[in-house]
């Protein structure tokens, strides 16, 4: 699906105007920010088109290719409707879910038990970069590479292979092992498995693979005594974020909300702005919910070697074995020290 590549939702509705937008909000000047985004740099017309004309086959590796599609079509039409929240809530849904009410339930507890207490930060970001540097050594992934970048969140960028960690940002003494966790353990070795696969799907990811990659670096943390309250905390007031988008809840209600669990001024902005961002796209309870389905399939004695496969989910398992016993998917090549 080359169409996909130019379909990039974060980056089109990540907001431009953000810092001007949040001087005007926070003096109360605005009631609900006006947000405008970066022009198309492709023709979304052309891409529907191209997408909608790709035949799939009918068999099971088929479905997950007509759902990739569909998720992909959705997608281009979010990007193609900024700002329209009807369309925008209603395509993100349709792909991410929405979070249950257990979930946002246990988001409150949470929130309620966790003090708002912010991490002293004062590790340069030359030693994350080491320390996740050294990890890809470790584990033998020697084709993939950390940079530098002045995004604020360190990302792992699969097509490229490469993870970036913000260079003139400061972290917590736990991170460089926390992240060496999450963005190596997790999320850089189910790639590179999904690499050795015969389709490249594997690596890119299956559909609604994503709650379980970002419960399984959620659970790890915990395993491996890495597990950030902070970060926790975070988790649970997004589900809170995502939930106020489902109620309808507008910028400076959802942002009032998020205040009412002791967030300070930033916190609540950063939040309530994904939440709302392009009109309301809402993936964010994704992450709660994945650290939640993982404890679940730890519990039912569930196997990590399967998972290790590449980028799929919990619910994939069955055909992953299947496909592993026909001979079609390999078994994992780089598994982290805590699943061996």
């Amino acid at each position: 699906m080359d169409s996909a590549k130019s379909v990039k939702p974060l980056y089109y509705i990540e907001p431009m105007n953000a810092k001007d937008q949040k001087e005007e909000f926070l003096a109360d000047r605005v009631q609900n920010p006006h947000f405008t985004y970066r022009g198309l740099e492709y023709d979304h017309k052309e891409v529907k088109k191209n997408l909608e004309s790709i035949e799939t086959p009918d068999d099971e590796l088929g479905a997950i290719f007509e759902r990739k599609k569909r998720n992909t079509l959705l997608e281009n039409r979010i990007i193609a409707n900024r700002r329209d929240k009807d369309i925008v809530r209603e395509a993100t849904i349709t792909i991410h879910g929405s979070p249950s009410k257990q979930l946002v339930s246990y988001a409150d507890e949470l929130l309620r038990q966790i003090p708002n207490i912010e991490t002293v930060k004062t590790v340069p970001a030359e030693r994350v970069r080491d320390a996740l540097q050294t990890a890809l050594f470790d584990t033998g992934v020697t084709d993939w590479n950390v940079e530098f970048s002045d995004k604020k969140l360190t990302t792992v960028y699969v097509s490229e292979k490469k993870i970036t960690v913000c260079s003139d940002r400061k972290f917590a003494e736990i991170d460089p092992e926390r992240l060496k966790v999450h963005e190596v353990g997790v999320h850089v070795l189910r790639a590179a498995n999904g690499y050795e696969q015969p389709l490249k799907i594997f690596a890119l990811g299956l559909p609604g693979y994503l709650p379980t990659e970002e419960g399984l670096s959620s659970y790890f943390e915990e395993l491996t005594g890495n597990t950030s309250e902070e970060t926790m905390r975070d988790y649970a007031a997004r589900v809170i974020a995502v939930d106020s988008i489902c109620q309808d809840l507008n910028f400076r209600q959802t942002y009032d909300r998020l205040k009412s669990y002791d967030l300070t001024n930033d916190q609540a902005w950063n939040l309530a702005i994904r939440a709302h961002r392009g009109g309301g796209y809402i993936k964010d309870h994704v992450y709660l919910e994945g650290y939640r389905r993982v404890k679940e399939f730890v519990a039912n004695d569930g196997d990590f070697d399967a998972l290790y496969v590449g980028k799929v989910g919990i619910e994939d398992l069955p055909l992953v074995r299947r496909l592993i016993q026909e001979g079609t998917l390999k078994q994992a090549k780089y598994k982290p020290h805590f699943v061996e």
